[in-house]
């Protein structure tokens, strides 16, 4: 990871509505995140993880402050391809295959030189799908699906890549295998120095994939904690059962008890 500032969120509140009852969803963020960084955020639900996922991401203005990706604003960000999206539902168009879903992001972008970013065929290999290219999602698995909206997310070369609870609704033998999966692909040529902020409910999957948590408070979500993961790289299944991992996980909970989150 370098130290290089990607992604700097600076004072942001976001506020639904107006009147005599306005909703103030975030307040005050204040966060740096450096390249090559793995950053998990969690929180109560309602607390603003995926409102502040889709500020960053471009899809969604503030109320007020600003967030910059290498300088940029987050749109201009996204007009150049640079940030990728999972989300919790795959979201794969039905009438096409696996590698036609994959190579949907350079065709609707008119990206004739498919060059330009990577190849839709090698990325299906890397998630382990090589002999299902033709098949069309009602034909996978949840966990296949994810896989292939994984190899979707990096087809443009993306330097960000938010994920939202992209394994909340896969079964916990699954979501404890596609773990393992991201940080592979994260690690592979196919993301090199890629930026990941991840959204989750779970300490354990936060701990494991990170190199720093974020704890957020509930409504309005404020920052109230960031806790350093100091595990080596990579990390493997044993890695849950040392007790440096059971340290982090406490350490947190303890943090979202003293706030009154759990």
């Amino acid at each position: 990871m370098s130290n290089d500032a990607h992604i700097s969120i600076q004072n942001v509140d976001m506020v639904y509505g107006a009147g005599q009852r306005p909703l103030r969803a975030l307040a005050g963020i204040d966060l740096t995140v450096g390249r090559g960084e793995f950053v998990s955020i969690i929180g109560p639900s309602g607390c603003g993880k995926t409102t502040l996922l889709r500020i960053v991401g471009g899809l969604q203005e503030p109320t007020s402050g600003r967030v910059l990706i290498d300088g940029r604003p987050p749109r201009q960000a996204q007009r150049e391809k640079q940030i990728g999206f999972v989300f919790q539902d795959p979201s794969l168009l039905p009438w096409r295959s696996v590698i036609e879903n994959v190579r949907l992001p350079l065709q609707v972008n008119r990206r004739r030189d498919f060059s330009a970013g990577k190849d839709p065929s090698a990325l299906i290999d890397l998630v382990g799908l090589r002999e299902f290219g033709r098949y069309y999602p009602h034909e996978l698995s949840g966990g296949m699906q994810q896989r292939v909206a994984l190899a979707r997310s990096f087809v443009t070369s993306p330097s960000v890549l938010l994920m939202d609870e992209p394994f909340g609704a896969l079964d916990e033998i699954t979501r404890s295998a596609m773990r393992f999966e991201l940080m592979r692909v994260w690690r592979s040529e196919a993301a090199p120095d890629c930026t990941v902020v991840f959204v989750t409910h779970s300490i354990a999957e936060a701990v494991l994939l990170s190199d720093r948590v974020i704890v957020m408070s509930p409504q309005p979500g404020r920052i109230d904690a960031s806790l350093e993961i100091d595990l080596s790289r990579p990390r493997g299944e044993e890695i849950e059962e040392t007790q440096q991992f059971v340290d982090y996980t406490r350490r947190l909970r303890a943090l979202l008890r003293e706030h009154a989150l759990v």
